[in-house]
């Protein structure tokens, strides 16, 4: 009987195992936007602190990405030049202006020296 249990607790871990690895990654603390779009542009790399907003109990994973667990974005990156660009229309001043983050349009907010 003891040897049966064990059985059953050691494949439900295998079951799990992708699972529970997947849900520990959680991608890097900071990207550097700039470096992974390839952004163009004379204004300082934005580095998005990634590991921050994770932090924010407001914000879960899909408010970005396609699921709960991260993963592609939700809007495609194209526009990659200019103040106009996609990151500014799609991506951080919907979400500042929603979530009312003080500053959460200004250049030096996350174009930082």
């Amino acid at each position: 009987m003891r040897v049966k249990s064990l059985g059953l607790i050691a494949a439900s871990l295998l079951a799990f195992a992708p699972v529970l690895a997947f849900a520990g990654d959680k991608g890097p603390a900071d990207i550097n936007l700039k470096e992974k779009f390839g952004v163009k542009g004379n204004k300082e790399a934005v580095i998005f602190p990634h590991a921050k907003h994770q932090a924010n109990p407001k914000l879960t994973c899909d408010k970005c990405h396609e699921t709960a667990q991260g993963g592609k974005l939700k809007v495609t990156i194209e526009k990659k030049e200019g103040m106009k660009n996609d990151f500014h229309d799609k991506m951080c001043f919907p979400c500042h202006t929603e979530m009312n983050v003080p500053k959460g349009k200004v250049c030096t907010t996350c174009h930082k020296k």
